[in-house]
């Protein structure tokens, strides 16, 4: 790969499932956010804590929806059913959705930025702040201070000229479909009481 190719292409991402009327397909919804997962591995290694914990709990989910993909077949009729179970689907979503809004927010911010600037760290920080900061303690947040230095610039991530161009035009449909989906997600763990308040 050349200093100058993008390291993300979102022409080459399925993406997330979509129709905001419907109920979320599990295995193309576990899909896509593994497919979010090689994005992040595009950042470097500092970012491994952070992908094997997105890895984690794919996993988790993964096991789950292989014991009845029938009846596990809808990612909300999953979770409603492993409540009663083992309860371990719930948490392991909740995750997988705190770590894949943070990244759906810094893509945003980056799109949203009319000036293209090349650091990204602020729109990291951004979106880690809205996110996940209120979860982690001291130690973990000093760990991502660290981890805001080393992320890509807008050209290494995304390209130039064309190249950028077009991937800014994919993510004018790829980020509203996940946003659609991680609203319903959030949504449906708050009806069920298992979206916790930070601790």
């Amino acid at each position: 790969m050349s200093a100058s190719a993008a390291r993300i292409q979102f022409k080459a991402l399925k993406g997330f499932p979509g129709n905001a009327a419907d109920k979320i397909e599990t295995r193309a919804f576990l899909d896509a956010a593994l497919e979010i997962v090689t994005v992040i591995e595009t950042f470097g290694k500092l970012f491994t804590p952070v992908i094997n914990d997105m890895n984690g709990n794919i996993d988790k989910l993964s096991r789950v929806y292989g014991e009845n993909v029938l009846k596990h077949h809808y990612l909300e009729d999953m979770i409603v059913l492993n409540i009663k179970g083992e309860n371990v689907a719930p948490n392991a979503l909740l995750w997988l959705k705190r770590g894949l809004q943070l990244i759906c927010i810094f893509f945003e911010n980056i799109y949203n930025d009319d000036q293209k600037q090349e650091a990204l760290k602020h729109h990291l920080q951004n979106a880690y702040e809205r996110t996940l900061k209120q979860y982690h303690g001291f130690i973990v947040q000093s760990t991502i201070k660290i981890i805001y230095a080393w992320v890509p610039t807008r050209k290494q991530l995304l390209g130039q000229g064309e190249d950028q161009e077009e991937n800014l035009v994919v993510m004018s449909d790829y980020l509203p479909t996940m946003r659609a989906q991680l609203n319903k997600i959030d949504a449906l763990l708050k009806a069920r009481n298992l979206d916790e308040a930070p601790h």
